[in-house]
């Protein structure tokens, strides 16, 4: 069993990597063949008494970041829908940047289609494992960052103006003791910081 979910990871993860690759670049119709194909896989794979559930979750998740990107959020939600479950039940350390990194994608999706209170629930959730794993060490405050901004964004969203400040000043406050002031996501947070003034 070890020596099939390791072949079948072998197999998949570069052609995930190449995928996840393709959509960086913007070349989505091959990133949708390559990734859907690896999606196809692994639900092969698991039907077949395999059990590399991180490997399914991992198709499923890069399938629909590629949707996200392409503003198909109903299927990205359908993917995450599928994905979060299996990742929940799989990852029992409250810690897991793995799967706060699903929430945190899961409730971006739904962010940008609209539903922006169970964005929030979500980014709440994401930002209070990467917290705990920050307190462990094994996150960093730039990490923390992400979660501040997204979750701000989600705020600002729901016309909740100075939440979202206190989040994009956490932000940016993490950012600047890390990065030079003219670096872009440094840049970001000002932008975002000022917006939730105005």
């Amino acid at each position: 069993l070890m020596l099939q979910n390791h072949m079948i990871r072998s197999k998949l993860l570069p052609k995930i990597k190449l995928g996840n690759c393709l959509r960086e670049l913007a070349i989505y119709g091959k990133a949708q063949l390559i990734l859907t194909m690896c999606l196809a896989e692994a639900e092969k794979d698991m039907a077949n008494d395999g059990n590399d559930e991180k490997m399914y979750v991992h198709a499923l998740t890069s399938l629909a970041v590629l949707n996200q990107a392409q503003s198909n959020y109903s299927k990205a939600k359908e993917l995450y829908e599928k994905a979060l479950p299996i990742a929940r039940q799989i990852q029992s350390s409250p810690s897991s940047l793995w799967l706060a990194g699903i929430i945190a994608g899961y409730a971006e999706t739904l962010r940008k289609s609209g539903d922006l209170p169970l964005a929030e629930k979500l980014h709440k959730e994401a930002l209070e494992i990467r917290d705990l794993a920050s307190q462990e060490g094994a996150c960093t405050e730039l990490e923390l960052a992400v979660s501040y901004t997204q979750l701000g964004c989600t705020q600002q969203g729901m016309k909740r103006y100075e939440e979202a400040y206190a989040q994009h000043r956490s932000a940016l406050n993490c950012r600047v003791k890390y990065l030079d002031f003219s670096h872009g996501l440094v840049s970001e947070s000002l932008n975002y910081t000022a917006e939730s003034l105005s």
